[in-house]
């Protein structure tokens, strides 16, 4: 059997160069603005000992609406319509990223419904801060990690062969609940594309390997390289 694989080597090889080929084609949807975080420099966040972590909002658009500013990053998006199962990828995704860490403490969705429909009954024009600052009072917490989902559009395709790659865009922020601080921002705005296209993002093809991901997969690339970012500024 090893000598086997060993004579399908060099064949492998071919393939595989063959395939970068392949996927190097320009062919594809272009892509945005990529992954970007606030501070951009390594500064250090003050120290937090309890984050609450909210289930992914998801941004609700209006018919023919394409574009949408994300209030807490001024950033504009290119939109599509999510559905509450794909926000609920990005929720598992997230939650399974900080469980375990004791500073991270995971807020189960029915929670969220629950306090937002007191709140609202009390103040229906409260600002998202605002509303967010009254849910981490609520909580008990120092801080909140809230993120909202602009785009998720599936891969049309088969990992080495697609129509249309995975495209994603959301943000993700820590605001501090004492003053409405926004601590940290990340921003995720991407299709993906052939390394070719874009060596910047040679780490996301070592990897995942020479392949279209899909928007679940894609997604889970990209926010964990939020996340790591964020541990590493946390005291």
């Amino acid at each position: 059997m090893k000598g086997y694989s060993m004579s399908l080597s060099i064949s492998c090889r071919i393939k595989a160069v063959f395939f970068a080929l392949a996927i190097s084609l320009p062919v594809l949807l272009s892509g945005c603005a990529g992954l970007t975080t606030t501070p951009r420099d390594d500064r250090l966040l003050p120290r937090l000992e309890n984050i609450a972590v909210l289930p992914m909002d998801r941004a609700v658009t209006r018919p023919g609406q394409d574009r949408m500013t994300c209030t807490l990053s001024d950033t504009v998006f290119d939109v599509s319509e999510t559905s509450p199962a794909e926000a609920d990828a990005m929720t598992r995704i997230l939650f399974g990223l900080v469980e375990g860490d004791p500073r991270f403490h995971i807020v189960p969705e029915k929670r969220c419904v629950g306090f937002l429909n007191v709140f609202l009954q009390e103040d229906v024009r409260a600002s998202q801060i605002k509303l967010i600052r009254a849910f981490g009072t609520e909580l008990g917490a120092d801080a909140v990690l809230y993120g909202k989902l602009f785009r998720f559009e599936e891969r049309i395709g088969s990992p080495y062969s697609v129509e249309r790659p995975a495209s994603i865009a959301y943000t993700i922020h820590l605001i501090r609940v004492s003053d409405g601080a926004i601590l940290w921002g990340a921003t995720f705005d991407e299709t993906q594309r052939p390394l070719s296209e874009n060596l910047f993002k040679i780490s996301l093809y070592r990897k995942v390997g020479m392949r279209w991901l899909t928007a679940e997969e894609f997604a889970a690339y990209a926010l964990s390289q939020n996340i790591e970012d964020l541990r590493k500024r946390l005291p």
